[in-house]
């Protein structure tokens, strides 16, 4: 039989199989779905008893989990929007409240050169993505500008601030003062959905904002630590206006080329203080909130760039964390002396970025690495500095959030 005919069979069967003219169709009916469409599938997040950190990788578009009471990574989580490049999980804010993280997604380029070599070079727009605190799924996301830098909750969790640490901008507009200065984006959290997101309100605050708190509880001010200026911006987010622009030492501010460079900021337990790490001067310098000026004479030189600081809970100690070298220093604050120094080799702890007390007797050390391979967290004696344990994290961990565990 030729392949003609049996074509010619097959359309026969086929025409015998179709309904006759003025045969109903067939209706299939099916009962409505009563199950769940979307099912979530993520492990349900269970707080350790010591407490968990999240820890933002951002080379690997992961955040770390770490047991705080342990030390331990406990579990690791892809965060972000592409499946495929790389986003830049830099920051990371929690509303326990509320049971929300808040991230900043930066897109680093490509870069060598150092520490930070490549942080505020990207001219994509940023993002801040919206997590369950419960499973760390997607609640939403809002576009903000390039560079995302720091990203902070207020106590009250009504309001989500973001700096962009927008070294194009600066560079793009040398000599124009107003075009270089770089914006705080004033997130709505309510207004934070999967589609259709409400562009943030933006302030334009300085030359490349990073490191920022914000006033306790309501989180009304901002004080911001202005790399590009010299300066402590004094922002009221309510006006949406910079209220202050404060030089960080009394020779002046420069603008563009900065001779401080201040990058990070951090407040006390009493909310009286800021402690400003400046990465170019290498110290760390004090404002006075109440007086609203930097502390005069008051100032700890540092023999490596000093990034996140923190407090002791009385407010009388400050550890700082210092790149190049990598060390990390416990300082006396009220006899103005250091108590001691750990100075790290680069298989110990290769550039430090952020210190964290844990609790009285205890802090967390974030180490960068090399950006190539991966970072760690340390768990360190808060008195000798000695390491009690270490955990290995993403590439290129950058910023810690905690969540306390059950009160004993």
């Amino acid at each position: 039989m030729t392949a003609f005919h049996l074509r010619a069979l097959a359309g026969a069967a086929l025409l015998t199989a179709l309904p006759a003219c003025g045969e109903a169709p067939v209706e299939h009916r099916y009962d409505p779905y009563t199950g769940n469409a979307f099912p979530d599938r993520r492990e349900p997040v269970a707080v350790p008893p010591g407490g968990l950190g999240i820890i933002t990788d951002s080379l690997s578009d992961t955040i770390s989990l770490l047991d705080l009471g342990t030390g331990e990574k406990v579990g690791h989580v892809p965060v972000g929007r592409d499946p495929v490049g790389l986003d830049g999980p830099h920051h990371v804010a929690v509303d326990k409240a509320g049971g929300f993280v808040y991230i900043g997604l930066s897109y680093p380029v490509v870069a060598t050169g150092g520490p930070h070599a490549s942080h505020g070079g990207s001219i994509q727009p940023g993002y801040v993505q919206k997590l369950s605190l419960a499973d760390f799924r997607i609640l939403g996301q809002v576009r903000v500008d390039a560079n995302p830098g720091d990203i902070v909750a207020s106590d009250d969790g009504r309001r989500v601030v973001v700096s962009h640490f927008d070294l194009q901008r600066a560079i793009k507009n040398a000599g124009n003062l107003d075009k270089a200065r770089a914006t705080l984006a004033l997130l709505d959290p309510g207004a934070i959905l999967p589609t259709g997101s409400v562009d943030p309100a933006r302030i334009t605050t300085c030359i490349a904002p990073h490191g920022m708190v914000l006033s306790r509880p309501d989180g009304a001010r901002a004080y911001v630590a202005c790399y590009g200026e010299d300066v402590v911006a004094v922002v009221d987010l309510d006006k949406r206006e910079v209220v202050d622009r404060i030089p960080v030492d009394a020779s002046g501010s420069a603008i563009g080329d900065p001779k401080y460079g201040p990058y990070s900021v951090v407040l006390s337990p009493d909310g009286k203080t800021l402690a400003l790490g400046n990465t170019v001067s290498k110290d760390v310098r004090f404002f006075d909130i109440e007086a609203n000026v930097m502390a005069p004479d008051r100032q700890i030189d540092t023999l490596g760039a000093p990034f996140f600081p923190v407090f002791s809970e009385d407010g009388k100690r400050l550890w700082i964390p210092t790149q190049s070298p990598d060390a990390l220093v416990l300082w006396d604050l009220e006899n103005d002396q250091e108590v001691t120094r750990r100075d790290f080799a680069a298989n110990e702890c290769k550039w430090p970025h952020v210190a964290d007390r844990l609790d009285d007797t205890r802090l967390v050390l974030i180490c960068e690495g090399d950006h190539v391979t991966a970072g760690k967290a340390l768990v360190l004696d808060a008195a000798t500095l000695a390491t009690q344990s270490e955990a290995v994290v993403g590439v290129y961990p950058d910023a810690i959030a905690r969540i306390p565990g059950a009160a004993p």
